[in-house]
């Protein structure tokens, strides 16, 4: 049995249907709606064949059917037009994402707020492993006799200023030394193959300051090794709401459970491929929590190394052709500021 051109015909009205209303789809509704320009007997028999082929499925006896995963997915591989963002909105979109470039964090944490208040759904930002940063810029700078902030600046943008104590005391210019020291020795580095044996010839070149060093340093480098590996960031938690499907109270908790399981995000984030938009459908997720979802996942890049994530997730009824419109067109304004910043 093959999907000829009349049964993706229907199995693309079902799909529209099925997103707008999320009530499974008769024969009747599709003939009166669609001008499929066959009866409805015939469009039964259609829609018989493709349940039979895998693309449909019928919740209920004397239900109408809805999409599978499997017909989600030839759908969104072949049959599904992608729509046009509005020049106005996209001029505001990057508006806003230029409002709040200050480090690359905090650009993917507002993208993933913009792309969940456009979308209605929920979104979700995976920044990478900073471990695998290199270090560009340290700066040591005093805020009192006691105190100094260790600013620490990456190759892809992340900021990073943990508050250090000094028992002792610290003049400007000896932080000012130190700093210079440290970016001699660890510039160009990255974060996870950063020693603590450094500390030996740090005093021997500035000895002057060991007492200095002997505090400060191990205090940058035990921050450095307690870097999470990864970050994660949730925006829209609660427009799953919005949707039928979710009124089911066991479904909604399961839902947000998996949203507060970093590991599990991460899997489905991370599995992903590696380039522009990828669209992962119910049971292709890895995890079973995901089994009733669809992701729609950008990435985010500084030359060629990928420096984020961003998920759009919803039930597998997402309007698959809103999401990926405006996942890529935010991905591509992203991307633009990027090699603007750090090309």
């Amino acid at each position: 049995m093959e999907l000829n051109e009349r049964k993706i015909k229907v199995l693309q009205a079902i799909i529209q249907d099925y997103i707008e209303t999320a009530e499974p789809v008769g024969s009747r509704t599709l003939s009166k709606k669609h001008n499929l320009g066959v009866s409805p007997a015939t469009i039964r028999n259609e829609m018989s064949d493709l349940e039979e082929l895998g693309y449909l499925v019928q919740p209920y006896t004397s239900a109408g059917r809805i999409p599978s995963d499997k017909g989600y997915r030839i759908y969104v591989d072949n049959f599904m037009e992608i729509k046009m963002i509005a020049y106005l909105q996209r001029k505001n979109i990057k508006k806003k994402l230029l409002e709040q470039f200050g480090e690359v964090e905090q650009l993917l944490q507002h993208s993933a707020k913009i792309i969940s208040q456009l979308t209605n759904y929920t979104s979700a930002v995976l920044t990478p492993q900073i471990k695998n940063d290199k270090i560009k810029r340290i700066q040591l700078v005093p805020i009192d006799k006691y105190n100094l902030i260790a600013v620490m600046i990456t190759d892809t943008g992340n900021i990073k200023s943990p508050l250090v104590n000094v028992p002792d005391g610290v003049e400007y210019d000896e932080a000012e030394k130190l700093s210079n020291l440290l970016n001699d020795k660890l510039q160009d580095k990255s974060i996870k193959d950063v020693e603590i044996n450094i500390l030996d010839n740090l005093e021997l070149e500035l000895y002057e300051l060991n007492n200095i060093i002997e505090t400060v340093v191990p205090k940058i480098f035990n921050f450095l090794e307690g870097l999470d590996d990864v970050e994660l960031f949730l925006s829209g938690t609660t427009n799953i709401f919005n949707f039928p499907e979710y009124n089911d109270i066991i479904k909604a908790k399961t839902f947000l459970t998996m949203l507060e399981e970093k590991e599990i995000m991460t899997d489905l984030i991370s599995s992903t491929k590696n380039d522009g938009i990828s669209i992962s459908i119910g049971s292709e997720n890895l995890h079973q929590e995901a089994k009733d979802c669809s992701l729609v996942t950008a990435t985010y890049k500084i030359d060629d190394n990928i420096i984020g994530k961003l998920s759009v997730i919803g039930p597998t009824r997402m309007d698959y052709s809103n999401v990926v419109s405006v996942v890529k067109q935010v991905s591509q304004y992203i991307n633009e500021l990027l090699r603007t910043r750090y090309k």
